[in-house]
């Protein structure tokens, strides 16, 4: 029982952590790094539009007294 409770423990940590290192079968080198470098460029434009939001930029000053709709 002990063996088989280690065997468990062992299998469940390998299929946490098989999806995060992967194996790199099924892709070369080239593949690798243009999927690492489109995940870049991917964060790199979402982060632009998270910036513009937060600062909101493109939205008009509410300085003025009169209100515009």
């Amino acid at each position: 029982m002990k063996t088989a409770k280690r065997l468990l423990c062992m299998v469940i940590l390998a299929a946490m952590f098989a999806p995060v290192g992967g194996c790199g079968v099924g892709s070369t080198q080239e593949e690798n790094n243009r999927a690492i470098s489109r995940s870049y460029d991917y964060d790199a434009r979402m982060l632009v539009d998270d910036l513009g939001l937060l600062i909101q930029v493109d939205r008009p000053r509410r300085t003025s007294r009169w209100i515009i709709d």
